[in-house]
């Protein structure tokens, strides 16, 4: 999923932290050079969880933030990574002040 927002990439990569904690993430890498951070969400009652990357990039009027999941193991995610991918792109919005513009 990708969503753009009104702002540099810079903003974006600040607030990073934020989605990673709203998705459940844990052990983040963060990228500069590449503008990407990886994390894993844990196993729960429904999941086995997901293996998540999120790249930051320019886009025509500020930026793109795109959230790739993939399951750590099974072959349907029943929606969990969209969902997820929601959660993130919100929290991150929300800690960079600023509506997501899909």
């Amino acid at each position: 999923m990708q969503v753009s927002f009104p702002v540099p990439p810079e903003v974006l990569w600040n607030s990073l932290p934020a989605g990673v904690a709203a998705a459940g993430g844990s052990a983040p890498y963060y990228d500069p050079q590449r503008g990407t951070v990886f994390f894993k969400t844990g196993m729960s009652l429904l999941s086995w969880g997901q293996n998540v990357t999120v790249t930051v990039s320019h886009a025509p009027g500020g930026s793109a933030l795109t959230v790739q999941t993939t399951l750590k193991l099974g072959l349907i995610d029943w929606g969990e990574g969209k969902r997820l991918g929601n959660r993130f792109t919100a929290a991150v919005a929300h800690a960079a002040g600023i509506p997501a513009l899909t």
